[in-house]
């Protein structure tokens, strides 16, 4: 079975706009790694993170958001960045859909620097979507285990 893949096509005005990327899901266990990188990276960097555990692999990054970047040492966050860029590639004629430049090449053909956040933001999303439908039960589970400080205490009925 092939990684779920995504179009998406530069809405911001200026040189980008309507410039098409495909962005293809890491494997699990690269997305897992990742993942725990992510969190290692910013623990390590003092950053706080609410809500989630050391190790907890891309459920973990899921919860935190992209902001979780924020929370790391610049070298190690270019690292993991890039690592999440490296899932992005430039459809140049999308008359030939079969030709695609790979990151190395298609970050040269990006003019805009919004257009790399929106790209960063893109591909985060596509590797931790799939976790806020899961989002519910991972706090039920977490309240009857009594690992989430913040749940709310069940009502008994009387």
């Amino acid at each position: 079975m092939a990684r779920k893949e995504v179009t998406v096509t530069c809405p911001h005005e200026g040189a980008d706009k309507g410039k098409r990327f495909i962005i293809t899901r890491m494997s699990a266990v690269d997305a897992d790694r990742w993942g725990r990188h992510c969190l290692q990276a910013a623990a390590a960097s003092g950053g706080d993170i609410p809500g989630v555990v050391q190790g907890g692999g891309i459920a973990a990054v899921a919860a935190a958001g992209i902001g979780i970047f924020a929370a790391m040492d610049p070298e190690r966050m270019d690292v993991l960045i890039d690592r999440l860029m490296q899932c992005i590639e430039m459809q140049p004629d999308p008359g030939n859909p079969t030709m695609r430049l790979n990151w190395t090449i298609a970050q040269t053909q990006i003019d805009e620097i919004p257009t790399i956040g929106w790209l960063q933001s893109e591909a985060f999303k596509l590797h931790v979507d799939f976790f806020k439908g899961a989002g519910r039960l991972f706090s039920l589970i977490s309240l009857m285990l009594g690992t989430e400080e913040s749940a709310p205490v069940p009502v008994s009925e009387t």
